[in-house]
């Protein structure tokens, strides 16, 4: 089954997830942290690979970052997730997180890692729970340190033709940290996912 495009109920279904998801992640990252996190309000695009970099347009301002992917498998549906955090938030990432500055370089992505683990995760499971998609989550792996978007995204090959893309940007109250989230579901994984949608839509 070839996915083509989103009807106007599909994308305004998957909104609404996204914005669940989004909600539930932030009161969770809050209640950790204690930091009051600025909700985003998410994109959904379906997009061929060749596009992928053109669903980052809002997060590659130029600035160095780390990558981070974490995969997702469940009933049919898989798919990774990238958080992209500024490297220059390291200080403030580990002000919001209750840690110490540190300039080594193994600290700081052990921390980004520990945000991937709760932020991604957290994400990830609100939304496939919506769906009623039982899933298992991998551990976060680092994709690209130190570099753009663009040149971390170059050095990857990209096993779908088209994919679904979530993209949410947090952001936090008092701290100078940008974090950027985004789920991709692999092409296979569509007319699961939109099936499940579309019971949900009844």
């Amino acid at each position: 089954m070839s996915i083509t495009e989103l009807t106007a109920d599909q994308r305004d279904g998957l909104q609404e997830i996204a914005n669940v998801a989004v909600g539930q992640t932030a009161d969770k990252v809050a209640r950790s942290f204690t930091a009051f996190v600025q909700m985003p309000i998410p994109r959904v695009l379906l997009i061929d690979a060749v596009d992928l970099r053109m669903a980052f347009s809002a997060v590659d301002d130029g600035q160095s970052i780390t990558a981070v992917t974490q995969p997702f498998f469940g009933e049919g549906v898989h798919g990774e997730a990238l958080l992209l955090v500024s490297d220059a938030s390291a200080d403030e990432l580990a002000r919001l997180m209750g840690y110490p500055p540190s300039d080594n370089d193994g600290v700081q992505l052990e921390r980004i890692l520990e945000m991937s683990s709760l932020l991604t995760a957290t994400c990830i499971q609100s939304v496939l729970e919506q769906l009623e998609i039982d899933v298992l989550i991998s551990h976060p792996v680092l994709l690209g340190r130190h570099a753009q978007i663009g040149q971390i995204l170059g050095e990857q090959d990209t096993p779908w033709i088209r994919t679904l893309a979530l993209e949410l940007n947090y952001r936090f109250e008092g701290f100078g940290v940008q974090c950027d989230l985004i789920l991709l579901f692999h092409q296979s994984a569509l007319p699961t996912l939109l099936r499940k949608l579309d019971l949900l839509l009844e």
